[in-house]
């Protein structure tokens, strides 16, 4: 037998999702390819995956902080080990910290690691859905963690000149169009 038990909501909130723009493309046949690359469990080592991660500090007129986090995926196929698809996925979402007992100077990283996490897992299952009525089969994204993320705020943090004004920062492995 289930036990049910009462669910805690996170400490952090999603409040509004959206695209702002998605490529899933799959790579045409070559004569001589071979077949596996149609496979379900595609090995992603040596793939080279881009990210582009930017975090805006929202305040609104009751002091509220925000924090807009928008994240790009990309999958280019021009150097490294060819995956079956070349995709490029931007998506952003708008977070809350609805947790009081929380520190204010952990807000930042928290909202940064755990909005890419979310953004992540919204891109990677919009690219399973597309890539699912594909020629070359369900693509699914590997599974990441953005705990990296934490040091880069922090070191962004210590060199902020003006501390008082809501910042931006923004974290770049270059994407080229």
């Amino acid at each position: 037998m289930i036990q049910i038990t009462h669910m805690q909501p996170s400490p952090i909130q999603l409040r509004e999702m959206h695209y702002h723009g998605i490529m899933v493309r799959p790579r045409p046949f070559e004569e001589d390819e071979n077949d596996k690359l149609t496979e379900t469990s595609f090995d992603f080592n040596g793939v080279n995956i881009g990210e582009s991660i930017a975090m805006h500090t929202l305040k609104d007129k009751n002091d509220q902080l925000s924090y807009l986090v928008i994240l790009r995926i990309a999958i280019k196929n021009e150097s490294g080990k060819i995956a079956p698809y070349t995709i490029d996925v931007e998506a952003s979402g708008l977070f809350e910290i609805t947790n009081n007992k929380i520190p204010d100077e952990k807000h930042e990283e928290m909202a940064i690691v755990n909005g890419c996490a979310i953004l992540y897992s919204a891109i990677r299952e919009q690219v399973m859905t597309l890539s699912s009525r594909c020629i070359r089969g369900t693509f699914l994204l590997p599974t990441v963690n953005f705990q990296d993320k934490i040091k880069v705020a922090n070191k962004d943090a210590e060199q902020s000149e003006q501390p008082s004004k809501p910042q931006v920062r923004k974290k770049t492995n270059k994407i080229t169009k």
